[in-house]
């Protein structure tokens, strides 16, 4: 029980520290270009702590469901219907589109008011905007290669091409394929690393292929016909041989860019097959929400593979964040570089438009995958 909820605790902290890694780049930009840092917060919404030190306020919200850093000034409109707020005792009318998610700035407007011109968002260079939406997906991508670099540090298992296990009734076993056998080829692809046999056992789900496998020294071929998975993709029913390997400082830094790189490849690979339709949406083996992502993290804690599964959540909140939607970071620079085309700003209007089809698509997203979360917890499925 208390492993458990320790594991539990764990995984919290590690999604935690992810969300802060990718806030902490906005802030460290933010910082160095001289833009107003009102609020840097973990969650959305009210607070349930926070304290200012300096000109912002730091705090943890009640919506566990990521985080902002609120800059003074992200929209012109915005700021100035603040300024006539301020000279009037009122609150402002007008207000940040992301505010719906963010709530109101924890500032008063009389203060945000006297913000000087080169302080504020809207004035910096697009460059240094652009610069300051994208450092958050950096610092994702920087988090995930130094937890691969740690993970390589200890040591680990590379797979081989040799079998260690053959499942019963699998593909594989009415095949004849044994343990301690070294796959050369399957079917025209040649086989000299395990990233290669998955490969070819994934993209011939339903056919029949001729195997061939080094079994004491002689050359055996075999035929087999793939199996079909859920998703699609093909089945043998093997696993490998690991191969330990302890790598030094030099080889762990390969071995963290190598593996950061296949990450993203999965990752879009995975999106990729999604719209096609080729994997699922819904249901057990479908998006996975936030009571989805702890279970598993908790998980991949208590097996030893925590690292490794958040380097690859890391890698994820980087590609998602950079979807070109509103009010994720990708929609920002999107809007950026329109800005600098037009030669204007976009008007507030436009940018609240655009971020309300954003949030919904979010919002909708969520439901999806806390369905799924629901329905795995169950042993089942919601039918989203």
């Amino acid at each position: 029980m208390v492993s458990s909820i320790l594991s539990v605790v764990v995984a919290v902290v590690g999604v935690g520290f992810l969300i802060l890694a990718h806030e902490f780049g906005h802030f460290i930009v933010a910082k160095a270009t001289g833009m107003r840092v009102e609020e840097f917060s973990l969650g959305f919404g009210r607070y349930l702590w926070s304290r200012r030190v300096g000109e912002t306020v730091y705090g943890i919200s009640l919506v566990p469901l990521g985080g902002y850093v609120r800059v003074t000034g992200m929209h012109a409109e915005e700021f100035e219907e603040r300024v006539k707020a301020a000279k009037e005792s009122r609150d402002a009318k007008l207000r940040d589109p992301e505010s719906r998610m963010t709530g109101r700035s924890a500032i008063s407007d009389e203060e945000i008011a006297a913000t000087p011109l080169e302080r504020r968002y809207y004035a910096h260079p697009v460059w240094q905007r652009v610069v300051f939406i994208v450092a958050g997906v950096t610092m994702n991508v920087v988090v995930a290669f130094f937890l691969l670099f740690f993970v390589g540090l200890q040591g680990y298992f590379e797979p081989t091409t040799v079998v260690d296990r053959v499942e019963a009734g699998s593909a594989a076993a009415d095949a004849g394929v044994l343990v301690g056998d070294r796959f050369v080829s399957i079917g025209a692809d040649t086989t000299d690393e395990w990233f290669s046999v998955q490969q070819a056992i994934l993209s011939r789900a339903g056919e029949r292929v001729d195997i061939v496998v080094d079994r004491a020294g002689t050359h055996v071929t075999l035929s087999a016909e793939i199996g079909l998975r859920e998703d699609g993709t093909g089945v043998l029913g093997v696993g490998p041989v690991g191969e330990k390997v302890d790598p030094g400082v030099l080889e762990s830094l390969a071995f963290a860019r190598d593996r950061t790189g296949e990450l993203f490849a999965i990752t879009f690979s995975g999106i990729g097959m999604m719209f096609k339709g080729e994997v699922p949406v819904t249901g057990s083996d479908g998006l996975a929400g936030p009571v989805g992502i702890v279970s598993i993290s908790s998980e991949a804690f208590r097996s030893g593979y925590f690292l490794s599964l958040l380097a690859f959540i890391s890698v994820q909140l980087a590609i998602l964040n950079m979807l070109p939607l509103l009010p994720l970071d990708g929609g920002h620079v999107l809007f950026s570089l329109i800005e600098k085309g037009l030669g204007r700003a976009v008007s507030l209007r436009t940018f609240e438009r655009v971020s309300a089809v954003g949030i919904s698509l979010f919002l909708l997203l969520l439901i999806v995958a806390t369905g799924n979360d629901i329905g795995r917890l169950f042993g089942g499925s919601l039918g989203f």
